[in-house]
């Protein structure tokens, strides 16, 4: 039944069966003491104190939001226009365009001759959702500087968005026409590019 081994063979056998159940013995006594299994009780207790913790970050989310439109507010009941085109600025990056408007226009109120805060406005109200009452602003900012490039480029730019090919291609080759070798002069004859692919289409 058993095959005939010597003395030292059983050994030899009894030693790695030592060895094999040593080892699996160690592996096993490391492995739970690198992760103790959890009572049900703990576990219940840690999920309880996760759940307040998505509750805190929540509000602190929310309270933030509403510091800002405090901010956003207090802005713009102020005659200071360094603090309006400041929040103005930071809603315009955070893509808050609706928000951002009224800011705007009271620093255009209050800077009535500011070109670049008319190009802001112009922005705000077209990516807000109002491109008509965009391109009149930049329009009438163009009119009123006609060697700013940048608004030129702003109301070319809205102006192909709105489908109005005339109003952009005139504005947008003035924008490149004042500075050919600057970035916007760049962007202008990108945009001419656009304008001309649409009209061959």
């Amino acid at each position: 039944m058993f095959p005939k081994l010597t003395l030292l063979q059983w050994l030899v056998v009894l030693l790695g069966l030592f060895f094999y159940g040593f080892t699996v013995f160690a592996v096993t006594r490391d492995y739970y003491l690198r992760h103790p299994p959890r009572p049900a009780a703990a576990e219940q207790a840690a999920q309880q104190t996760e759940q307040p913790d998505m509750a805190r970050l929540g509000e602190q989310m929310r309270a933030a939001l509403a510091g800002e439109d405090g901010a956003s507010a207090a802005a713009a009941a102020s005659d200071d226009p360094a603090v309006l085109a400041r929040e103005a600025d930071r809603l315009f990056r955070a893509q808050r365009f609706a928000a951002a408007v009224p800011l705007y226009r009271r620093l255009l109120a209050l800077t009535p001759d500011d070109v670049d805060t008319q190009n802001d406005l112009g922005l705000a109200l077209h990516y807000a959702g109002d491109s008509a009452a965009g391109l009149k602003v930049l329009a009438a900012g163009a009119a009123a500087a006609p060697q700013a490039q940048r608004i030129h480029l702003s109301l070319g730019f809205v102006a192909l968005q709105a489908g109005q090919t005339a109003t952009a291609r005139e504005a947008l080759t003035q924008a490149r026409d004042l500075a050919p070798d600057s970035q916007m002069g760049a962007e202008a004859e990108r945009l001419l590019g656009v304008l001309a692919a649409r009209d061959d289409g």
